[in-house]
Order: structure tokens, then C-alpha cells, then sequence
């Protein structure tokens, strides 16, 4: 999540579903990443790539709009940046960019799976024995890829 943004507090996403899957990535990356470079914008739109690709309800399925929808997925969703984005800003461009070439755009990430801000990351990663661990609160996984781009932690645990 970007900017210091609010979260709201929603049952679910509905407000989103008369929205074109374009606009909903857009609002997304625009939501969780409007202040990073291009290629941190991109790393946003991988993480979905990348779930879309593993097809698993625990990510929202197969599409696009189904993965950024998901309940509980991504928290920069829940923000008045992703609902009342400033569309006359080039940040907003970037971000529409972005989704339009969601498919075209260089792959920053490999594999990974999930992101979170650096500060959060450290805070919350464990070492042990030379390797990191996430916790996604059923017991740590090790984290078996991760990349740092701009303000954020892009990473993916075993068994994914």
C-alpha cells in the first residue's frame, strides 16, 4: 500500500465489479505502487501474472480480475487511492500503462508470488541457519525467491 493511504473497512469488493479488468489492475498498482519506478509498477503487475498463471482459488483463479478481487489479497484495494484515483495524474498514466502491457512488460520478479513494503518485510521475516522464513500465520515457509524493487519486497515460498 502506497502513500500512507487509509484502509477502509469492507465486506468484500463489489464496488469494483462493474470495472473492465484493465481499470481494476490499474487501480491496483496505482494503489499499491504509484510512487515507484516503472519497473516497480511492473513487479505489481507480475505478482498477479504470476497468480493468474498458478490458477489456485487461494489467489483468486484464473483471471486477472478474479486475483486482484480476492478477498483479503491486496490491501492497497481497500483504499480511497484505488477507488478515487487521480486520473489526470502522470502516475495514473504510468499505472493504466502498466496494465495495458500487463503481458508485454519485462518480468522483474521470476516467480514471485508476494509483496509487501521493505519495513514491513523486515519486520516480519525470521532467520534461521542462512535462510528466511515467512509466516502466513498456519506456521513459517522459506522463502525460496525474493527481489527488492524501490520500496518493496517481492518474494515466493517453498511449496509455491
Amino acid at each position: 500500500m502506497a502513500w500512507g493511504d487509509p484502509i477502509q473497512d469492507l465486506s468484500g469488493l463489489q464496488e469494483f465489479d462493474p470495472l473492465d479488468p484493465v481499470d481494476v489492475l490499474a487501480r491496483l498498482i496505482y494503489s499499491e505502487a504509484r510512487g515507484e519506478s516503472r519497473t516497480g509498477k511492473a513487479g505489481v503487475v507480475w505478482v498477479v501474472s504470476n497468480r493468474v498463471d498458478k490458477n489456485l482459488s487461494e489467489f483468486g483463479g484464473s483471471t486477472y480480475k478474479g486475483v486482484c478481487l480476492k478477498p483479503n489479497a491486496f490491501a492497497g484495494l481497500t483504499t480511497q487511492s484505488a477507488r478515487q484515483p487521480d486520473t489526470s495524474s502522470s502516475a495514473w498514466d504510468d499505472c493504466i500503462s502498466e496494465a495495458l502491457s500487463s503481458s508485454r512488460s519485462s518480468n522483474p520478479i521470476g516467480k514471485c508470488l508476494w509483496f509487501v513494503t521493505n519495513t514491513y518485510f523486515s519486520s516480519k521475516v525470521t532467520t534461521s541457519n542462512g535462510s528466511e522464513y515467512w509466516n502466513f500465520g498456519a506456521g513459517s515457509k522459506k522463502i525460496v525467491e525474493k527481489v527488492v524493487l524501490g520500496n518493496h519486497t517481492f518474494f515466493r515460498v517453498e511449496g509455491y
